[in-house]
């Protein structure tokens, strides 16, 4: 990180500080026949891009002031027309005494000019000029800089500033903390949070709302909470930067939590930087509820949806495994890009409908839309969970032909696409052949394979490479730990969690949680003692268990990989999170209503054919989502066909 020292200066009251930038608007009132003056005439033509006209009207005025100049500079800016600035300049060095450069606020508004037409070295050789710099030139230049990437070349110039004895004021703190967010300069940053404490002004909105995004984009999320507490006041951007900075930091209570606040105790509303915000919350946890009610304040409003925010609200339900919304979305929508059509591409393949995806994927073309990697991926994926080893290939080798090049993701989508399908060498020697250095996802992949297809030799070789790319992953440590389990290979099982212990790695809990109302209800593996001691889930649980055994549910206890007996195993499998989540729902919502259950780790397959069970006896669609994919159980079966 690169440190620019502040120069220690003493700054004098009686510095002069030229911080005013707005222009002064001409009022008229009306009368019978209203007389026109030439400044009202130049609002006019000034403010429908009569730059000409507007030109002409200064020419042919002698009398016009620094307010004219001023008027018709930012038209310049509005229109990008340097030609018109340059004319003015032309002019007034034929026809005033001093020259445009002269006044620092007309000389403001020229650096303006060529910075928002990317003429970055044009708008420094006018900040160079003579003439007096005032805070706004300096700014201005700034600003320039900022805006065109030079956000280093803006903050040495806030110091260059400084060293003058010329006194920062708001603009120049809010562009400067810009600066340092750009640049990730934590301490530069935290200087300027002490010149603004310490300045005998009172920092704006827009100071306190750059000071949020600095320390938002620093991960210091004490010093967030410092500052949003302390402002004045509190607009829409000041909530956004505290909620992005709750979302951006994985804590998705918080962030629904602040957006709630935000809407009904603040009254603030909202805008469509929100809702993109917090709909990828929704999304990650599957509070399909919370999502609706944005929906539906999507639709009272005024204001048209854009594309992004139709984007993620389509994604929104598309991880919420309630697809049909997401079509609806997606088909009402009068203008789509391209991640318009992988969200629904995607959407579709994680909820087990590759048919469709396929379809899609086919008037995708037809329409002209060119797809990219991640349309590829979408399909990859969706042919992998699915089965369609032949499909699969077909687009992996058509990629190039529409001028895309396979990536690591797209390798590793092919892996799991073979090996699902017990495919293991040849997608063992696909992982070998692959023209840049595998992932760990790749081995991943391919592992799980092995425990799919009981390849014990090929899962030690496999392992042998994970271990080495991620040694402190889990996962990998589990997965081979239950191959061996499952080939009653206990001494091997023991020794690879010794390895786990000697390496300080755990195992991953099973946690599960639904969403009632407002409020999410988690559950773990074996745990939530007291509701299952309770008198409404033994009830409960006796009753469905009568039932679905009379259906010819069997628990398969081999899921449960440790050497004990088999009435422990069968106790164990009872305990897993998911269970007691569907149990929970059945007591607390009403006859019919779906279940929606999302996991955090990959569904067991007595759990899988228990939820089929439940679903058939009880009459309730139940929408699981596991780390992979989702699992719509209706009547007794399931959208993936048992295949995942």
């Amino acid at each position: 990180m690169s440190i620019i020292m502040f120069p220690s200066i003493c700054l004098s009251t009686n510095i002069t500080v030229t911080s005013t930038l707005r222009t002064t608007k001409t009022q008229y009132h009306k009368t019978t026949t209203p007389p026109l003056n030439n400044t009202t005439n130049l609002n006019s033509l000034c403010k429908f891009g009569k730059l000409d006209e507007a030109f002409n009207l200064i020419q042919s005025n002698s009398e016009q002031d620094i307010n004219a100049f001023s008027l018709f500079l930012n038209a310049c800016i509005s229109t990008k027309s340097i030609h018109h600035a340059q004319k003015l300049c032309s002019h007034l060095s034929k026809t005033q005494k001093d020259s445009i450069l002269e006044n620092p606020i007309l000389k403001s508004k020229l650096i303006t000019l060529y910075s928002v037409c990317g003429k970055v070295d044009e708008a420094h050789r006018v900040f160079e000029t003579s003439g007096k710099r005032t805070e706004s030139v300096f700014v201005a230049m700034a600003i320039g800089y900022s805006r065109n990437g030079f956000s280093k070349e803006a903050l040495l110039l806030y110091c260059d500033m400084l060293s003058q004895c010329i006194e920062p004021e708001n603009f120049a703190f809010s562009m400067a903390l810009k600066a340092c967010t750009d640049l990730s300069n934590g301490l530069v940053g935290r200087a300027i949070h002490a010149q603004i404490t310490k300045h005998r002004g009172e920092a704006d909105q827009v100071v306190n709302n750059a000071l949020l995004k600095f320390y938002v984009e620093c991960e210091c999320f004490n010093e967030v909470l410092k500052v949003f507490e302390v402002m004045p006041q509190r607009n829409v951007v000041s909530w956004n930067t505290l909620i992005a900075g709750y979302a951006a930091l994985g804590r998705v209570f918080e962030t629904l939590d602040a957006f709630r606040i935000m809407q009904r105790e603040e009254e603030i509303g909202f805008s469509w930087v929100t809702l993109t915000t917090v709909l990828p919350i929704c999304a990650q946890v599957t509070t399909l509820l919370s999502g609706k009610e944005i929906h539906g304040q999507i639709v009272k409003s005024r204001k048209k949806a854009d594309v992004p925010l139709l984007n993620s609200l389509m994604d929104m339900y598309a991880k919420c495994g309630a697809i049909s919304y997401s079509e609806k979305v997606f088909d009402r929508m009068h203008s789509k890009d391209l991640t318009s059509w992988n969200t629904m591409l995607a959407g579709y393949s994680v909820n087990g409908r590759i048919e469709e995806a396929i379809a899609l994927f086919d008037e995708m073309i037809r329409f002209g839309i060119r797809p990219d990697g991640i349309t590829f991926v979408a399909l990859l994926s969706g042919c992998s969970h699915s089965g369609l080893t032949g499909e699969g290939k077909r687009l992996f080798n058509v990629m190039q032909d529409y001028g895309v090049q396979p990536s690591l993701e797209h390798y590793a989508c092919l892996v799991d696409l073979l090996g699902r399908s017990g495919k293991l060498d040849e997608a063992f020697a696909t992982a070998e052949n692959i023209p840049m250095k595998p992932s760990g996802s790749i081995w991943g992949s391919l592992l799980n394979s092995c425990r799919l297809h009981c390849n014990v030799s090929l899962a030690e070789t496999v392992a042998e490479r994970l271990f080495d790319i991620e040694p402190n992953n889990p996962g990998n440590y589990v997965m081979l730990s239950n191959i061996y389990a499952n080939a009653r290979m206990w001494d091997d099982v023991n020794r690879v969690r010794e390895m786990m212990a000697m390496k300080g790695i755990k195992k991953d809990s099973g946690c599960s949680w639904i969403q009632m109302k407002h409020k999410i209800h988690t559950f773990v593996a074996g745990g939530s003692s007291d509701f299952r001691c309770s008198a409404e889930y033994s009830k409960v649980w006796t009753e469905l268990s009568n039932a679905i055994e009379e259906e010819g549910y069997i628990p398969d206890t081999s899921v449960v990989l440790h050497d004990i007996n088999e009435d422990m195993k069968a106790m164990w499998v009872c305990g897993h999170s998911e269970r007691i989540a569907a149990v929970f729902a059945l007591i607390h919502t009403s006859p019919g209503m779906p279940i929606r259950i999302t996991n955090n780790l990959r569904v067991c397959v007595d759990c899988h054919s228990w939820m089929k069970a439940v679903s058939r006896v009880t009459g309730r669609p139940i929408v699981l989502r596991d780390t992979n994919r989702f699992h719509h159980f209706e009547h007794g079966t399931c959208s993936c066909k048992d295949y995942w």
